[in-house]
């Protein structure tokens, strides 16, 4: 009897001693269980972060390559126009210079329509065809005479060297032009030297 109740006992004991290691055993499981999710949210947090970061990363390197592509441009433009800039203003100081040369070629040619025994001579048409090359080559560089003689007096393309009482006339015209004016397409390369016009002064009272 005694027998039995011991190894009642004893095989009581063996089944908590089971129960209790199945219960450690899952509880370790469970806690591996545990362990390794955290790990595996701590990595996917991880590696969110990174993305975002190289995501910023290629973000700001972007802008930074825009940026430059922006100012490289604005360089090249500007360059550009420095060098149109300087051209232009190369070829108006060459085309001031030949007026000059187009002054003295008109002063001869009114000059030779005062003699008649210069007029018709192979001397005056040479001086003729010169004069007309240098007009079709100012044409073809941009130049165009400003229209002065019989026009309303205007200071921004006329420089006044004298005037004039001219009874006939209700406003300041331009009488007689000494030196003509001239534009470079629509940029005023010469002022035309004139002499005005004006009404005559009211009679005093």
């Amino acid at each position: 009897m005694e027998e039995e109740i011991k190894e009642t006992n004893e095989s009581g004991d063996k089944e908590d001693i089971n129960k209790e290691n199945n219960e450690e055993l899952e509880n370790n499981e469970e806690n591996k269980e545990n362990s390794n999710e955290e790990s595996s949210n701590d990595e996917v947090s991880e590696l969110k972060k990174k993305v975002e970061e190289l995501q910023e990363e290629a973000s700001d390197m972007k802008n930074k390559y825009m940026y430059a592509m922006a100012e490289a441009e604005n360089i090249r433009k500007r360059t550009a126009k420095e060098k149109t800039d300087a051209i232009k203003r190369a070829n108006k100081g060459l085309l001031l210079s030949l007026l000059t040369f187009m002054d003295n070629f008109e002063r001869a040619l009114k000059a030779g329509e005062k003699d008649e025994n210069i007029q018709g001579t192979e001397y005056y048409k040479g001086i003729e065809l010169i004069h007309k090359q240098f007009i079709d080559f100012m044409h073809d560089n941009g130049v165009s005479e400003i229209e002065s003689l019989g026009e309303e007096f205007d200071p921004n393309v006329h420089e006044a060297l004298t005037m004039i009482e001219v009874p006939e006339l209700d406003k300041e015209k331009v009488v007689e032009v000494y030196a003509k004016g001239y534009k470079l397409n629509d940029e005023l390369l010469r002022t035309a030297k004139v002499v005005v016009g004006k009404p005559p002064a009211a009679p005093k009272e």
